[in-house]
């Protein structure tokens, strides 16, 4: 297989990882999509659901004793920042891997075919997302970075291993939802990568990893039922900060905290179908969630 996924899912994050999984099903022909589960509800999910495309793990698989030690000293965002590393890659190694492993947050959801970003840059041997701040953001970038670590692509040749390795080893040594000395979490790190090695670029396929911090700079457009981003196609676009509260209520914590028509409204539409056929597998299952600190100021919607 040409290129495999990979993504990390807790209880609160598995009704949009399995939105993920289906946007990749709908958009792509052929596909493989790592699950790493971080909790019993999580894998318990979806080994039931049926997921043909997706290959689900837990962390005990990637045989890390640093890993399993550490789950108790982070929390819940912070141990799964630091698992992307290690995520990626047992995937770059694992019999069932391909020419490219793409790392994606399971709150991303695809458009459109993703196929068209591994075509172009190919002496790159990773390829990163710039966060392209909207002007409201910009002072954001000199803390959280330039890149954002919710999508990245790494080939499967030696000198992106040698990426990992370094990028494995910062996120073990500080890997905190605070800003301290230049960190952030596991994103600030990526500003240096393409300093301290070769062959690393910036992914400039237009329609990938629009968010909330910068969709103010976008104007969205549907053409033969295919979403459009300034005439381009949109790819994928990042729901960081959407939040399940309720059944039938969501919140926005991030950016302008509105619904777009084109962008929301399909993708809530696909969440109640996901959250029915989940409550088929595992009645009762409870994986609503927002945290304390954004509680107050988020957006509440009933859907």
């Amino acid at each position: 297989m040409d290129n495999v996924y990979c993504t990390i899912l807790s209880k609160y994050r598995v009704y949009q990882g399995i939105i993920l999984y289906r946007s990749l099903a709908f958009n792509t022909e052929r596909f493989k999509l790592y699950i790493l589960c971080v909790d019993g509800e999580s894998f318990d999910i979806c080994t039931k659901m049926n997921l043909t495309n997706a290959i689900i793990i837990r962390v005990i698989d990637l045989q890390n004793e640093q890993l399993v030690s550490i789950k108790n000293h982070r929390d819940l965002n912070e141990y799964c920042w630091t698992l992307k590393p290690y995520l990626i890659e047992y995937v770059l190694n694992h019999p069932q891997s391909g020419i490219c492993v793409i790392y994606v947050d399971a709150d991303m959801c695809f458009f459109n075919d993703p196929s068209a970003i591994y075509k172009r840059n190919k002496e790159c041997d990773v390829m990163l997302s710039e966060h392209d701040y909207s002007n409201d953001y910009k002072g954001v970038e000199a803390y959280c970075g330039r890149y954002n670590s919710g999508f990245i692509v790494f080939r499967n040749v030696k000198n992106a291993l040698k990426v990992l390795k370094w990028w494995q080893e910062r996120c073990m040594e500080w890997c905190h939802d605070t800003l301290a000395e230049g960190k952030f979490g596991d994103q600030k790190y990526l500003d240096l990568i393409p300093v301290m090695f070769k062959n690393i670029c910036s992914i400039k396929t237009p329609g990938v990893n629009i968010a909330p911090w910068n969709e103010l700079k976008y104007t969205f457009t549907a053409i033969n039922q295919k979403v459009k981003v300034d005439g381009d196609l949109l790819i994928c676009y990042h729901f960081s900060g959407f939040r399940v509260v309720e059944r039938n209520k969501v919140a926005l914590i991030v950016g302008s905290k509105k619904l777009y028509n084109l962008l929301h409204f399909p993708y809530i539409n696909v969440l109640k179908g996901v959250m029915e056929d989940i409550e088929k597998v595992v009645p009762g299952f409870n994986g609503f969630n927002i945290e304390q600190r954004y509680s107050k100021d988020a957006n509440y919607y009933d859907i």
